[in-house]
Parts: structure tokens; sequence; C-alpha cells
């Protein structure tokens, strides 16, 4: 017993001075012996001794729970990080899916157009898609997946939802290319729709086309007058529309296309019917 008052004199937290972890220890550990004592004195000293220990095992703590809290929060930030990188993971995979729906959308309005398309009830069609195309988009040709394999024969009609594109060239087995009506080798004969002037429409290597040798005075050919095809020559059926008349300047007439005609996506080949 006096060897344990001994103790919780050094241990009283009005020495003045620091407990010696290893003192409190052994003094902790003699406690625990004696409470196996069902001693009144035993149970007032080990009531004692927890107070003294107590602030000295929350100085001994504070670094624990400290090191316990950074953990918990490296985890929680490496929680939050993991599923913003799912989030973002799972964004990207939405905006793919969404966009191909879109081009889907695109595509089929696209084939729905050109197949109420027809200019000529006699003719064959063949439906092609664009492989591949020019870099210019108003001079050279646009390549498509279809040829002699398919029945596409040279200088063959080529039209998209809007209108004429140009006219086959270099047709293979299997693929064939599109001369543009917007490169400077083209040539189609035309006819302005309300005057009946008959013209032959060049490629400039540029958005609009001129209309040359017109059959007239081209003076009474209005600003906005649609420009449709022929079949003088018997190569391109008649009433393909082509575009309208956007300008006139010193040298004639200049056509503005439909749209670009390097945009088609999908066009279709006129066959003449045997």
């Amino acid at each position: 017993v006096a060897g344990l008052a001994h103790a919780a004199a050094i241990a009283a937290p009005w020495s003045g001075e620091p407990v010696p972890w290893l003192q409190v220890l052994a003094m902790g550990v003699l406690v625990g012996q004696l409470a196996r004592a069902k001693s009144p004195f035993v149970e007032r000293l080990r009531t004692t001794l927890d107070g003294v220990v107590a602030p000295t095992m929350k100085v001994v703590n504070a670094p624990v729970r400290g090191a316990e809290k950074i953990v918990a929060d490296k985890t929680s930030l490496l929680t939050t990080h993991q599923d913003n990188q799912r989030l973002r993971e799972e964004n990207e995979s939405l905006r793919h899916w969404q966009a191909v729906a879109q081009a889907l959308k695109a595509e089929n309005d696209n084939l729905r157009k050109l197949a109420d398309y027809r200019p000529s009830e006699n003719v064959t069609y063949v439906t092609a898609q664009v492989i591949a195309q020019s870099p210019d988009a108003y001079a050279g040709t646009l390549m498509i997946d279809g040829g002699l394999a398919q029945g596409l024969a040279s200088l063959s009609p080529v039209i998209d939802s809007y209108g004429l594109v140009g006219r086959l060239v270099d047709v293979g087995e299997h693929t064939a290319r599109v001369l543009l009506l917007s490169d400077s080798r083209s040539r189609v004969p035309v006819i302005a729709v309300n005057t009946r002037q008959h013209a032959i429409l060049a490629g400039t290597g540029d958005e609009l086309l001129r209309m040359t040798f017109i059959g007239g005075d081209s003076s009474a050919i209005q600003l906005g007058e649609p420009i449709m095809t022929t079949s003088e020559g018997g190569l391109i059926p008649e009433s393909v529309m082509v575009g309208t008349v956007f300008r006139r300047d010193a040298t004639g007439l200049l056509v503005k296309p439909i749209r670009p005609l390097a945009r088609a996506e999908y066009v279709r080949v006129m066959i003449a019917a045997p």
C-alpha cells in the first residue's frame, strides 16, 4: 500500500512535474492486478489513477487521432477522386453515344430525302455512299462505293437529295469517282426554267457555276431563276435541279448550287432505262 501511495504521489497532477510514461504504465499494470481484489481501497485508488492518467492519455492519443483523421481525409479524397473519374468516364461515354445517335439520325434523314427525290421516272437508281472526297469543296471529285459490279457506267449523272452533284468518271469494279459540277472540267447542258433559254453550265473551281453559250437574250434571265438539266446530248435526264441564278457580272450569269456539292454523304447514280 505504501508503494502504491508513493506511486500515486509521483503521478499527481499538482506535483508540477510531468509524469514519466513508464511509471504511469507501471501504475496502470499494478492497479489492474489489484483490481482483482474486491477492495474499496483499490477501487478508490484506481479511480484516482484514472483521473491522473486521463490527461496523459489524451496527449498520447492526440497524434493517433490526428493520424486517423488524416487517413480518413485521404481516404475520402481518394473516394471523391475515384467518383469524379467514374463520372467523367460516364459523361464521355454518354457524349459518344449521343453523337452516334445524332449521326445515325442525320444519316437516316438524308437517306429518306434521297429516296423521295426522283427527278425522272424513266431511269433506275443505284444508291451509294461517299467514302472519300477532295479537300477542296468546289473542285475535284468524290469517291463512292459503287462501280461496274453494281451496273454503273462512266458519265452517268449523280444526284443527292437536293439535285445534281456531278457525273461519274474513272469507274472501277466496286468504286467510282464523281466529277463535281463545280470542277473546272465539268460541262452540263441546262435550261432556265422561266425563260426556257438553253445554256451550258461550266464549273469554275469555285462556289458559283457559270452559264455559257446561252441560246437567247441573257438579260431576260432573272436573278433567282431556277436552272435545271436538259436531255440534250442524251447523257443526262431532263428536269434535274441544279441551282438558281445568283449573280450577273460583265462576263455573264453565275449560278449557285442548292448547297456545296461536296457535302453529300449518300448519292444516287441515274442509269438510263434500256
